[in-house]
Formats: C-alpha cells, sequence, structure tokens
C-alpha cells in the first residue's frame, strides 16, 4: 500500500505542483517607456562566399541597451565582439556595432516571444608582427528568441539569428552568412504599464 502511494505522489502530486508553479503569476512584462541592459554570450557559425572559402565557428560577446517604446516594440543599440582567433602570427577579431528593433509578441507574459532586425558597421582586425590590417563593412540580420522572465524586471534570452556580413579587407571585397545562436541575462527597469496583480 505504501508503494502505491508513493508512485502516485511521484506520477501525480508532484507533476502537478510543478505545473502550479509555472502557471504561477511572475509580476512579469514589457512596460511602455522601459529601458534594459544586457549582456550575451554565443557562438557563430560563419559561412564565405566571396571569396569562396572555408566555412569557421567562434564565440562572440555582446552588450546592449534598449528602450522599450511600446510593449511591442523594443529598440535596442548594440556591440558585438567576435573572436576569431589566430591564423601563423596574425591575432583576429571582428567587432558589430549597430542597432536593432524587437518586435514583442505577447508583451504580458512571463514568457515573451519576439521577432528581430538589426544592421550597423562591421570592422575587422587583423595584428601581428608590429602590423594591424583593418576591414570595414556593413552587416543586416533577422531572427527570433523568448525573453524568459525569472523576477519581475530580470531573465534570461536565447536567441537565433541569422547574419549577412559585407566588408573590404585590404583591397579584398569578403562577404559571409552568419548563423548566431545566443544566450542573455537582461534587466528592465522604469517605465509605465498596469501592474500584474
Amino acid at each position: 500500500m505504501q508503494t502505491l502511494i508513493t508512485k502516485a505522489v511521484v506520477r501525480v502530486v508532484l507533476p502537478a505542483l510543478f505545473l502550479v508553479v509555472l502557471s504561477a503569476p511572475v509580476r512579469a512584462q514589457v512596460l511602455a517607456h522601459s529601458g534594459e541592459v544586457a549582456g550575451t554570450v554565443g557562438y557563430s557559425h560563419t559561412s564565405y562566399d566571396k571569396p569562396n572559402g572555408p566555412t569557421a565557428n567562434h564565440p562572440f560577446y555582446d552588450g546592449s541597451g534598449g528602450y522599450n517604446v511600446t510593449p511591442y516594440i523594443t529598440v535596442l543599440g548594440e556591440y558585438k565582439y567576435y573572436s576569431l582567433g589566430t591564423v601563423g602570427v596574425s591575432s583576429n577579431h571582428a567587432q558589430n556595432y549597430g542597432g536593432a528593433v524587437h518586435f514583442n509578441f505577447r508583451p504580458s507574459g512571463k514568457v515573451v516571444p519576439y521577432g528581430v532586425v538589426g544592421g550597423g558597421g562591421y570592422r575587422f582586425t587583423s595584428s601581428g608582427g608590429g602590423l594591424s590590417i583593418t576591414g570595414t563593412g556593413y552587416y543586416v540580420n533577422f531572427g527570433g528568441g523568448v525573453s524568459y522572465y525569472l523576477g519581475k524586471n530580470w531573465g534570461v534570452r536565447p536567441e537565433f539569428r541569422y547574419e549577412r556580413q559585407a566588408f573590404t579587407y585590404d583591397t579584398l571585397d569578403i562577404s559571409a552568412n552568419v548563423v548566431d545562436a545566443s544566450g542573455s541575462i537582461f534587466y528592465q527597469f522604469g517605465g509605465t504599464g498596469k501592474k500584474k496583480k
């Protein structure tokens, strides 16, 4: 009999409690006129198509600051640093600096899915042996993710983006297709709106 009760608790009661905890309101939502900061770590897969070259995988780090114009639209400024490793004696890295817009689909919940489009400047630097060569260009990207609130003002944000990069390095025109997968920790502050009870 004790085994039967234990199995019932494990199979019915514990999953039910888990669902109740997940469905409890967190008082989290995207508020109009609120600010946001986020720190991001990710990984990118790059495929060069001009000139036709090998693919490469690299980590990146990103910082952003934003403003929620409405609960449905967030405008961001972004900076991304790619660590591209070493080739021979040259150490390589790249930077994106630009902006993006989040389109929040359900801004009043604990889980807020969104679409994103962005663009800006791109800078590639190769240095070694006392020399440094820089290439400049642009990037555009789009994708989507989910803002998952762990508290009233903060949470985590997994995201995927496709990015197109084009730049001139020395006398060479280079372009690439990039797929980014990342995870962020974000914090929102201020704002106006109807607070959840």
